[in-house]
């Protein structure tokens, strides 16, 4: 793997975890109840499903050097919900099941698309 492509995925990393740490934390920590319910519904059925379908195209322009990075943020995502909610629910790793497939099909859409 080029140098590059290390570059590129440490920087998706890390911005994968500040999406993924930063704003569940944002929303558990600085919200009041009411408004943090309705943040925590955008933040789960909006903004984590839209940050997973850009991570899939970026991971789609080389699958050999960033396939893991869908895989990250899913458990990055898992790991930031357990850590700041502080509720162990079963229910975040199907969020987080859901936010891997989506991206994994975003990435082999842009991959097949870039080929074409």
């Amino acid at each position: 793997m080029s140098k590059t492509y290390n570059q590129r995925l440490i920087k998706w990393t890390s911005i994968t975890v500040a999406v993924m740490f930063i704003l569940p934390f944002a929303v558990a920590k600085l919200a009041s109840e009411c408004a943090g319910m309705a943040l925590c519904m955008m933040l789960f059925l909006v903004i984590n499903p839209l940050y997973s379908i850009l991570l899939g195209i970026v991971a789609g322009q080389n699958i050999k050097a960033l396939w893991n990075l869908p895989l990250i943020s899913a458990v990055a995502f898992l790991a930031g919900a357990w850590l700041f909610f502080d509720i162990h629910e079963l229910w975040f790793i199907a969020y987080a099941a859901v936010y891997l497939c989506i991206g994994i099909v975003a990435m082999l859409i842009m991959n097949y698309l870039k080929r074409k």
